[in-house]
């Protein structure tokens, strides 16, 4: 249980209750099922965990790039909503558990932001964010922030809550692993054109143009 000094409190903008009641009753979206088990469990980690005190979020579910499992949108989104969440539906493959843990990941990153020292580009996952992690049973790479383990207890309180870590959250659907982006570095000829291509790869071309060997730029 995370605690708080008793001046701090952040209500919930009725936004998100509109949001919830939206989804909850939009029977002909996707995902309306999942969102349908994860604001009910926002509810009860926010208890579990954060004594009630966080502010109801906005979750928003839907495909995002492969690299992340999921994200907390700092300050208001494109409809100016706060303290949103987004869930990729690109990896809900994984065990309902998994799914759980990187909600509470991007509740972890609510709470920082409200009543810590938020983390900061490149790394939104610095000490202070490791040390609440590792306080609820979370172990994590810092700076990446990649959940390396999840303590027995946590587990156990996971599935107490209908969250399994034998049953996936879509039932037959492909786990997608996270994948690094690839980094790509330009190389430019003497006359200006570039071409950009995945780093390690060599360029031995000339340039249509100018008949000049195209070169790395540094």
């Amino acid at each position: 249980l995370i605690t708080y000094a008793p001046a701090k409190t952040h209500a919930t903008e009725p936004v998100a209750d509109a949001i919830r009641q939206h989804e909850a009753t939009t029977s002909d979206w996707a995902f309306h099922q999942i969102a349908g088990r994860m604001n009910p469990l926002f509810d009860q980690l926010n208890t579990a965990f954060f004594n009630g005190r966080l502010p109801k979020a906005v979750i928003s579910i839907g495909p995002d790039l492969i690299v992340r499992y999921g994200y907390y949108r700092i300050g208001r989104d494109d409809i100016g909503a706060k303290n949103r969440i987004h869930l990729n539906s690109r990896h809900f493959g994984r065990s309902q558990s998994d799914v759980a843990v990187t909600l509470l990941h991007e509740m972890l990153h609510v709470h920082q932001h409200l009543h810590g020292e938020p983390c900061r580009k490149p790394s939104y996952h610095n000490a202070e964010f490791m040390k609440l992690a590792a306080s609820l049973g979370l172990e994590s790479e810092i700076e990446s922030g990649r959940t390396t383990h999840v303590s027995s207890e946590l587990r156990r309180t996971l599935n107490g809550m209908g969250f399994s870590q034998d049953r996936c959250l879509i039932p037959g659907m492909d786990d997608a692993p996270i994948q690094r982006p690839v980094r790509r570095v330009m190389w430019r000829c003497k006359c200006g054109q570039e071409v950009w291509v995945d780093r390690g790869t060599l360029v031995s071309a000339t340039c249509g143009a100018c008949q000049g060997m195209f070169e790395r730029s540094a």
